[in-house]
């Protein structure tokens, strides 16, 4: 190896123990009677062990994982010694990125080791490292100076951190609220809805609970009259009878959809996700439309739309997750008939119309729901699923809708489109996959 290849390892091997500290090798390569400048004219230490105590506090508050790369360097030889001028930063990485904490410039001068030491055969005489002029003209930082800026900037970066992570959780509480708020929000809608549905087989089963009292009158009045020249059979007891069967038949089956409804509502309600159950797409759609209808029609009187589907009789029996499903049907069809009924109220003569189909392959069921609103502009398509963001007036929603239904209808291994002209029409269509446990 020759002269400048030893002294150049040297080097680089005195930089490597600065950064890590590592005193006994600093020890093999610097001089006992070294000299060191720093940035500033009073920063002045000899001797080695002063050499050693200047290196390893001028670095005490870096990052354990620090390293230097080499700016520029050049090599001049001197006979019984070398000097060594460069620019070299260091640094340290951070997700895979280099961020440089210093630039700084040598002059280091060699000399033949003592015949007291060991391991190297040159060691360092004269160190003086400065930063680059870009501070200005004559403008020097001392090591202390440095030091106490790296103290400042250490108590104010925990500072930050201590604010980011109270920001941090104050938006995740921000966001539950209003996750809740939207959720709150979607049931509110529905309870006119709810009323409405609940009345009709409310009404049904009234109705024909009066018709079988008198029935029953009637039954009793016709036992009176059988004697031995009469029957029951030859009375209108049977009749009366056949009648009162079919009335509650009729009631045994509109009570049944009141109690569907109530606990599609109890499912919708609830917070948490339940799990998977063969459910009846077209009937679950049918629900929440008629639902979300009657309580659009209920929050404005003037609210009038027409509403057209088209379901697929050959769409099988699904494993969904009922109050979740829902809820992303729900979220659709409201943002379908408020846009409709919106471009309405500008345009007398347009008519609004909210079309629902289904239809299935053998890998996935297709859901539609198009409405023929203002459409959706192409500029802000792309921002339709991010949380928060909403083309509604201030308080009329929270922009989370859309965002959880992409999140409810991912979670059911689906997806969901937009297809959409302006002035003409949006489409959303949602595809759910059919699995070997539907059929």
């Amino acid at each position: 190896m020759t002269k400048k290849d030893q002294i150049l390892s040297s080097h680089d091997n005195l930089l490597e123990a600065m950064l890590n500290k590592d005193e006994t090798m600093l020890r093999s390569l610097i001089h006992p009677e070294a000299t060191v400048f720093g940035s500033a004219i009073h920063e002045f230490e000899k001797g080695l062990e002063n050499v050693i105590s200047y290196y390893t506090e001028a670095l005490a508050l870096l990052p354990d994982d620090k390293n230097f790369k080499l700016l520029s360097r050049n090599y001049t030889d001197l006979n019984d010694g070398a000097l060594i001028e460069q620019e070299f930063e260091i640094f340290f990485t951070l997700e895979e990125k280099e961020i440089t904490l210093l630039t700084l410039r040598q002059s280091a001068l060699w000399t033949k080791k003592p015949a007291d030491k060991e391991n190297a055969s040159w060691v360092l005489l004269h160190d003086h490292t400065s930063m680059p002029d870009h501070l200005g003209a004559y403008e020097t930082i001392s090591s202390n100076e440095l030091l106490e800026g790296n103290l400042n900037l250490e108590i104010e970066s925990e500072k930050l951190k201590k604010r980011l992570q109270q920001l941090l959780l104050e938006l995740k509480t921000l966001k539950e609220q209003l996750v809740k708020k939207e959720k709150l929000a979607s049931i509110g809608q529905l309870t006119a809805g709810i009323a409405h549905e609940i009345k009709n087989p409310l009404n049904f089963v009234n109705n024909f609970s009066e018709i079988i009292l008198e029935l029953i009158e009637e039954a009793r009045d016709e036992i009176k009259k059988v004697n031995s020249d009469y029957t029951v059979e030859q009375s209108e007891v049977p009749d009366i009878l056949n009648d009162i069967e079919a009335n509650l038949r009729k009631i045994y089956e509109h009570g049944k959809r009141a109690d569907s409804i109530v606990k599609s509502m109890l499912l919708h309600s609830r917070g948490k996700s339940g799990k998977p159950i063969p459910t009846d797409l077209n009937a679950l759609i049918d629900e929440y439309f008629k639902l979300a209808y009657h309580g659009m029609r209920a929050a404005d009187s003037s609210f009038n739309i027409d509403i057209k589907t088209d379901f697929d009789e050959s769409v099988p029996i699904l494993q969904l997750i009922p109050q979740d499903i829902s809820r992303a049907f729900l979220n659709i069809i409201n943002n379908a008939m408020y846009a409709a009924n919106g471009l309405s109220k500008e345009h007398k003569d347009h008519k609004p119309l909210v079309h629902i189909t289904t239809s299935c392959n053998r890998n996935h069921v297709k859901i539609s729901i198009k409405d023929n609103g203002p459409g959706i502009p192409d500029e802000i398509r792309d921002k339709i699923f991010q949380p928060f963001f909403t083309t509604k007036p201030s308080g009329d929603g929270t922009g989370l809708g859309l965002s959880m239904t992409y999140e409810i209808i991912k979670m059911h291994k689906g997806s969901l489109e937009i297809d959409s002209q302006p002035n003409q029409f949006t489409e959303f269509i949602i595809k759910l996959p059919i699995t070997k446990a539907d059929y």
